[in-house]
């Protein structure tokens, strides 16, 4: 056997000795046993060890810590990567119904547009999940926008529909929603057991601070204020059993006022709700205003483990992805052959910065059959399919490779360049964290032992 090399050891501050291996995700706090056998793996007889020290073994082993002689670790990072991106059993799909939308945040990065998804979109869509589910086992579905709810009707029209099309082939279907959760307030019981109905149990909705703060940054074309209205649409989303995923979107202007927003959940009895950060970027013309205000990643990357921090002390579960690395295959849906943007007009986009801007489409929902598709299309799909992390030499020999995977493919193509993703800034900090949480566990775990 040998060592991975994606193996990172170091002491901390506190004497104590951990391991972390990018490859498994694997922590652990080691001690001399553990160094003998890693430093003199390549001589060691297995046969000849203890069953203590063979016991030890195995479980470096299993966290990948050694590994076989003949295991070529790269090799088995970019068969991993191109089994994803080309795997072809399931299609994912996010819908746009609309880019109309009721607010006017200012980082927003898209161009406003208040068509409606017409009929023969619709269709479209049908047609090609219809011809998908032949040959594929799953349909996951992402209601997005613009608001998708100002397109409700559609969004009901379109999920029965397809929920039949995966009956008929025996496929899985399943359904999540980005909404700013503003038009929950005029939702009526029966619209609750649509979503349930139509298998949209899951959403993402935005708080962005305390009301002074969120109502200056998520903002109603007639600016009115939202914070108290989505505050309370999280709480009837979660009465009716739907989980909520809260974003709070982080730049310079609202850094200092996340606690804040975090005893509110608090004080709403909101501790079990999963919350997230989003680092605010200036992707498009569209917000490029903004980007003064937004932080670059090494200064999310600082932050972040602040917030973390903050959830862990008030309560809130943050102790796995994305507040502790995960391993990846592929850095997102752009990035794999089966999954796209629809916008309201057909056009068929890789990634969610593109919604919108037709000369970055790879196809048209009503168009996917014509066996004369266009050049143009072909290209642009081509350059996301292409792209991987492994043209890039710092990427090729980083340690941090099986959980960055090159970073953000929307920057790698729009910048010609790789954007790291924020564990090269904060991994070792993350890591002794996550130690120290799971060691008083452990504390807490043998106490409660004890008194029992």
């Amino acid at each position: 056997m040998k060592k991975s090399k994606y193996n990172k050891i170091w002491t901390m501050d506190n004497g104590v000795k951990i391991a972390f291996n990018s490859m498994s995700c694997a922590l652990a706090e080691i001690d001399d046993s553990f160094m003998e056998i890693y430093n003199n793996i390549e001589n060691i007889s297995v046969s000849q060890l203890d069953e203590d020290k063979k016991q030890l073994l195995n479980q470096m082993e299993e966290g990948h810590y050694i590994i076989d002689d003949e295991l070529d670790e790269l090799k088995q990072i970019k068969f991993r990567h191109y089994k994803g991106k080309y795997e072809n059993n399931g299609l994912g799909l996010t819908i746009a119904p609309t880019l109309a939308c009721n607010f006017k945040c200012p980082y927003c990065y898209e161009t406003p547009d208040p068509k409606i998804m017409n009929e023969s979109v619709q269709n479209a869509i049908i047609n090609m999940v219809d011809e998908s589910m032949k040959r594929s086992d799953s349909l996951d579905i992402t209601w997005y926008g613009g608001e998708p709810l100002l397109a409700k009707d559609i969004i009901w029209s379109l999920s029965k529909r397809m929920i039949e099309v995966c009956k008929s082939h025996d496929a899985n279907y399943s359904a999540y929603m980005v909404s700013n959760g503003y038009l929950f307030k005029d939702f009526k019981d029966e619209d609750f057991d649509k979503l349930i109905e139509y298998k949209i149990t899951a959403m993402q909705i935005t708080l962005d601070g305390p009301p002074e703060v969120h109502n200056k940054r998520r903002i109603l074309h007639n600016d009115g204020e939202t914070f108290d209205i989505i505050l309370n649409s999280i709480k009837r989303l979660k009465a009716k059993g739907i989980n909520v995923n809260l974003r709070i979107n982080i730049d310079k202007t609202n850094i200092d006022t996340v606690s804040k927003l975090l005893d509110i959940l608090v004080e709403n009895d909101l501790r079990d709700m999963s919350v997230s950060f989003g680092q605010v970027t200036a992707y498009t013309e569209v917000c490029s205003s903004i980007s003064g205000n937004c932080l670059n990643t090494k200064e999310y990357a600082e932050w972040n483990l602040e917030f973390q921090k903050a959830l862990i002390d008030r309560g809130f579960s943050a102790t796995r992805y994305p507040y502790y690395p995960g391993i990846k295959a592929n850095y997102c849906c752009a990035d794999q052959i089966n999954a796209f943007v629809v916008d309201p007009n057909g056009f068929m986009y890789k990634c969610w910065n593109n919604v919108g801007i037709h000369g970055e489409a790879v196809g048209n929902v009503k168009e996917i059959f014509d066996e004369d598709i266009s050049i143009k299309y072909m290209i642009n799909h081509a350059k996301w399919l292409t792209n991987t992390p492994f043209e890039k030499q710092n990427c090729n020999g980083c340690f941090l490779l099986p959980i960055c995977m090159g970073g953000c493919p929307h920057v790698s193509l729009e910048k010609n360049s790789h954007d790291c993703e924020k564990w090269i800034y904060n991994l070792d900090k993350i890591l002794e964290y996550t130690y120290d949480i799971k060691s008083e566990e452990v504390v807490e775990e043998i106490a409660e032992e004890v008194c029992l």
